[in-house]
């Protein structure tokens, strides 16, 4: 009798562990889901209006004086979106919802060029190495899996 109760016992325990288990995964991908969402919309926000306001062309001129305190502004903007980009680089947040959220802008022209003068001038007189280089990832992530999404319509047109 005292065996029988010793394996009910048991595997209610093991259940309970599943359960526990189980609930934790999913608590933190959603976590994880809600931080993106929280995270983008502040960049958002704060950096992706704000450079918005400046043409491609815009930014150039301004990328000529790097003791200009447009430049500067500018600078922390780009730093603001390599932070979020280490952040996806490093699981910290969630690429699917990020994609969900930014496909097409992100890793459209819209953004990339008013960023690359900034990162291009930066990477001028940089002898250590690249800047950027999280933002450059997540570009570079984005547009292998636009190039996937591109095949697979092109395999099957009613996808």
């Amino acid at each position: 009798m005292e065996t029988i109760l010793s394996v009910i016992a048991l595997i209610v325990s093991a259940i309970s562990a599943f359960f526990a288990l189980f609930s934790f995964f999913w608590t933190n991908n959603r976590d994880r889901k809600q931080a993106t969402l929280e995270a983008y919309n502040r960049l958002q926000h704060e950096v992706f209006d704000e450079l918005n306001k400046l043409t491609p062309e815009e930014i150039r001129n301004i990328c000529n004086d790097v003791k200009s305190r447009d430049y500067k502004t500018i600078s922390g903007y780009v730093a603001r979106i390599e932070h979020f980009c280490v952040g996806l680089n490093e699981k910290i947040y969630d690429k699917k919802t990020f994609y969900a959220l930014a496909h097409g802008y992100f890793d459209g022209n819209q953004l990339t060029r008013r960023i690359e003068p900034l990162i291009e001038t930066k990477n001028q007189n940089n002898k250590k190495g690249s800047f950027y280089n999280n933002t450059k990832l997540v570009i570079g992530w984005m547009n292998k899996i636009n190039k996937k999404k591109a095949e697979k319509k092109s395999e099957n047109p009613f996808l």
